[in-house]
């Protein structure tokens, strides 16, 4: 049994370290010119990614087409998340830091899908973050917002899903936040450096148990020049964090991990390559990937090894949806945006461009007339079907009724009178999988 068993670790181990974790590059995702910092999916087909430059993008289709939702000059958007698909959080780093970042407002909010948005400034009791580098919606009530890069370290929370805020300083634990992870409303860590000024800093991670109201240090590295960056718990136990160097001479690189759920972390080594490391994101306590100012690299190991895997140079921040059928759907934001898919043994890559489960005829079809539709792997009930324009401006409700699809059995609805377009077909079963496809509309 001890011998079948090592050559099925060996073989699965192997299999798992060749190149079947195929990323590819969204060749149509926002490009900014330089890194861009956040991406958030709330399925593994609508997303958003933020940048630098003030814009905002959204995708409906998993990446193959792109609508900018908002442009704001003087405005460093870094992060973003959402409750659902129409309540959602941008954070800008907010003026004194970059050059050219003049907007101060440090946190927005939409509810409409990101069309409009809106400062939430006036909502803040206690102290109002300089800037906002990180968001993370715990429950449709409990969201936390902290930041910023080069201080002042500031927590926000909202109990009531974003409507109101409080803001607290913990300057006197940390200098500055680059990212947090709840594992639930009141247990969580801020990931951060000791000090604002970088040469004299030390990453550092600090721990509540209490909803924020207090604050104890679980991790200090024993280098000056570093700062933690982000952060990933893969499951309640594992966690792993990219420790960012600025030293002058070291090139060693290092991670932090944790096995017992964030109260004590160990370093690992990286490499000595002296790339500045930037995001990091795993679909499992083992197989994961971080970002570097090269490319990137990936480990089948929980970090004893690191080999080096294109995710796209500079890649900031992942997003990574686990699909109700067992596969995992994963973005990394940097340079460009990368896309991988894979199946329900998280270890057999599919392309982003694979036949889509959603069968439409006739493609185009006229305004007000009857299309034909099959879910052709559908086995699930649809709770809802929409129609929702190319930019995202429009959205038609077809019917909110439940429907069993399956190929074998296609059926017809009528559209509604529209303008003649493109437009996504959208069905969301009870899962809340969602299965799209672009449709032409003629006169």
């Amino acid at each position: 049994k001890k011998i079948i068993l090592s050559v099925f670790l060996s073989i699965t181990f192997l299999c798992a370290n060749s190149q079947i974790f195929k990323w590819s590059i969204l060749s149509k995702a926002p490009y900014n010119g330089g890194k861009q910092d956040g991406i958030f999916f709330i399925n593994k087909d609508t997303g958003w990614v933020v940048n630098g430059s003030g814009k905002i993008y959204k995708t409906l289709d998993g990446g193959m087409s792109w609508i900018q939702q908002k442009n704001s000059s003087g405005t460093y958007f870094r992060s973003i998340a959402f409750i659902d698909d129409k309540t959602g959080f941008a954070g800008n780093v907010g003026a004194g830091y970059f050059p050219g970042v003049t907007d101060s407002i440090p946190l927005y909010k939409t509810s409409d899908g990101g069309n409009s948005w809106a400062s939430v400034s006036a909502n803040i009791k206690g102290v109002i973050p300089g800037g906002i580098c990180a968001i993370q919606v715990v429950n449709s009530n409990i969201i936390y917002a902290a930041g910023r890069v080069g201080g002042p370290a500031v927590i926000l929370k909202s109990t009531d899903g974003g409507n109101n805020w409080v803001g607290t300083d913990l300057s006197s634990k940390c200098n500055m936040i680059l990212d947090i992870h709840f594992h639930s409303a009141d247990t969580g860590y801020v990931f951060a450096g000791s000090n604002a000024d970088i040469t004299m800093a030390n990453a550092s991670i600090l721990r509540t148990t209490d909803g924020g109201a207090t604050w104890t240090n679980v991790y200090t590295s024993s280098r000056t020049y570093e700062i933690i960056w982000k952060a990933w718990f893969p499951s309640h136990d594992i966690g792993y964090a990219t420790i960012q160097s600025y030293h002058p001479t070291s090139t060693q690189r290092y991670v932090a991990k944790t096995t017992d759920g964030g109260l004590t972390w160990k370093e690992i080594s990286l490499d000595n390559s002296g790339e500045r490391e930037f995001g990091i994101g795993f679909i499992n306590d083992t197989v994961g990937w971080v970002g570097t100012e090269g490319t990137g690299l990936q480990t089948v190991d929980g970090g004893i090894t690191w080999t080096s895997k294109n995710i796209g140079d500079y890649a900031n921040k992942f997003s990574i949806i686990k699909n109700s059928t067992g596969g995992t759907t994963c973005y990394a934001v940097g340079l460009n945006v990368y896309k991988m898919s894979s199946g329900t043994s998280g270890i057999n890559a599919e392309s982003p461009d694979k036949k889509s489960d959603l069968i439409v005829y006739p493609n185009p079809c006229v305004s007000g007339s009857y299309i034909s539709i099959s879910l052709d792997r559908s086995k699930t009930k649809i709770i809802k079907s929409e129609l929702v324009s190319i930019d995202g401006k429009s959205t038609y409700t077809l019917f909110n009724t439940y429907f069993v699809g399956t190929h074998e059995s296609p059926f017809m609805f009528k559209l509604p009178q529209v303008t003649p377009g493109k437009y996504i077909l959208k069905f969301t079963d009870e899962k809340l999988e969602i299965t799209t496809q672009k449709i032409m509309i003629t006169n």
